[in-house]
């Protein structure tokens, strides 16, 4: 498990590569129907991926089932009274060192029940 900063320090990398469209969605079925279920928009998406704050941390950083050598972090939020599992990834570029990439690699109705160890910690 993170501490409260690293969650925070994740979450700045991964909302600084959004804000500068430096973010990729991970083109899934069930990350297609996961917006049709819940009726919102990619826009609105994007707002729910740039509000995340580190009591919506479930776990991470644990290494990419893809590539191990890369870490994704695990979010969950209440949009539309149905509770959405957030699996994230931020990678420096390659050839420019200070350029960070994100990526949404999930982004659906949660299929287990999740926990929020940051939840009521402000420290």
């Amino acid at each position: 498990m993170a501490v409260r900063q690293e969650v925070a320090d994740f979450l700045r990398l991964f909302k600084g590569a959004m804000t500068l469209g430096y973010c990729t969605f991970k083109d899934r079925k069930k990350n297609r129907q996961g917006l049709i279920d819940l009726d919102i928009t990619p826009d609105e998406r994007t707002e729910i991926l740039m509000g995340l704050a580190p009591e919506d941390y479930i776990a991470g950083p644990k290494p990419d089932d893809v590539d191990d050598k890369k870490e994704v972090w695990e979010f969950g939020k209440t949009v539309n009274k149905t509770e959405v599992y957030m699996k994230l990834r931020v990678c420096q570029d390659p050839k420019a060192k200070t350029v960070y990439h994100a990526l949404v690699w999930s982004f659906h109705a949660a299929e287990f029940r999740m926990k929020f160890p940051l939840k009521g910690d402000r420290q």
